[in-house]
């Protein structure tokens, strides 16, 4: 009889907490930023597309070409999309670079390019519209 009740019991916790929780993650709902990773050091981009209407662009290509190590022959190319919020985050950039990086946004015939300069900051945010 014992273990009926312990039975019982445990089976009407998971109906009543089960819908709780998954209602509580769905109420979150927050879409995550995509993120690439350079591997090279602790600065970081965020850049945030926007379409002429100041909405978010999703799938926009977000590419760029680092060029570290001594003398600038070590290169490192990364190419991602942003996310249905509109945003990409490259993250683990090099603090020091001989030259400035270029970071080329796209989405169809439209596009637009930042210039990356971890020297004056070295946690960037861009916001860029599209036209």
């Amino acid at each position: 009889m014992r273990s009926l009740s312990l039975t019982v019991f445990v089976l009407w916790s998971l109906v009543v907490v089960s819908p709780l929780s998954g209602s509580a993650q769905s109420a979150s709902g927050a879409v995550a930023t995509a993120e690439i990773s350079a591997d090279l050091g602790t600065c970081s981009a965020l850049i945030t597309v926007t379409g002429a209407d100041s909405k978010p662009v999703y799938g926009a290509k977000v590419n760029t070409r680092i060029r570290y190590g001594l003398l600038g022959v070590k290169r490192l190319d990364l190419e991602a999309f942003t996310g249905a919020d509109g945003q990409l985050k490259i993250t683990n950039l090099p603090e020091v670079l001989k030259k400035p990086m270029y970071i080329y946004i796209q989405k169809d015939n439209k596009q637009e390019t930042v210039e990356f300069r971890p020297d004056m900051r070295c946690r960037a945010t861009f916001n860029v519209q599209l036209k």
